[in-house]
């Protein structure tokens, strides 16, 4: 990963355009955004690539980018963060069909836990569908944990975290084995519980100065 001035992916920033002078510009000025990555240009320039915090669209893959990543020199933007701010940085994920009633698991997980008070430095997101535009926002993270419904063979309507194999950067899956009906409030909430201490556990297993 490329860094300069301590900036890294994660870092969050307030947004201080000074190079242009257009309506885009005006628009941007004073919102905040997260760090998505570091380029050097051809003229060995760096270029520090943000998307927005209030993006609704800021998870989408490369097909996006162009529309949902604004290219910033360092000086034009305010760290939010303290520099020695490095500690992990969490993903929560929920996938699955929410038009699907036996699929609705992972994205009401990811409800419940926009709402909970979590250690560290965490976003929690509802990809739907979208895996693809899931692996490639994990990427810019320590830790990503994925709540989805998975077929496993085990006791119908229960929750198990399980290794994941076939999502890189993926690193967790709190798995629910669907059963013949709605997706029981038990499972939700054992599911929610597995995540608060993971992201627990990875929060403490920082070491002194990543925190």
């Amino acid at each position: 990963m490329i860094r300069d001035r301590g900036w890294r992916a994660g870092t969050r920033v307030r947004l201080r355009p000074s190079q242009r002078a257009d309506i885009v510009d005006l628009a941007l000025t004073g919102r905040t955004a997260l760090v998505d990555r570091i380029e050097v240009g051809a003229d060995g320039r760096i270029h520090v690539v943000v998307v927005l915090d209030d993006d609704p669209a800021r998870v989408l893959g490369p097909m996006s980018q162009i529309g949902h990543r604004f290219f910033f020199t360092p000086e034009e933007l305010e760290r939010l963060d303290e520099p020695g701010d490095t500690g992990p940085r969490t993903l929560i994920a929920g996938l699955g069909d929410g038009f699907n009633p036996a699929d609705v698991f992972g994205s009401t997980v990811v409800q419940r836990l926009r709402t909970a008070e979590l250690p560290g430095r965490v976003d929690v997101d509802d990809f739907g569908i979208r895996t693809g535009d899931l692996v490639h926002a994990a990427r810019g993270y320590d830790a990503a944990l994925v709540a989805c419904t998975r077929r496993l063979g085990h006791q119908p309507a229960t929750v198990r975290l399980v290794d994941c194999e076939e999502l890189p950067h993926v690193h967790h899956v709190v798995a629910y084995e669907p059963g013949t009906g709605a997706v029981p409030e038990t499972a939700i909430g054992e599911a929610v519980r597995l995540i608060e201490e993971l992201t627990a556990e990875l929060a403490e297993s920082a070491t002194p100065s990543e925190r």
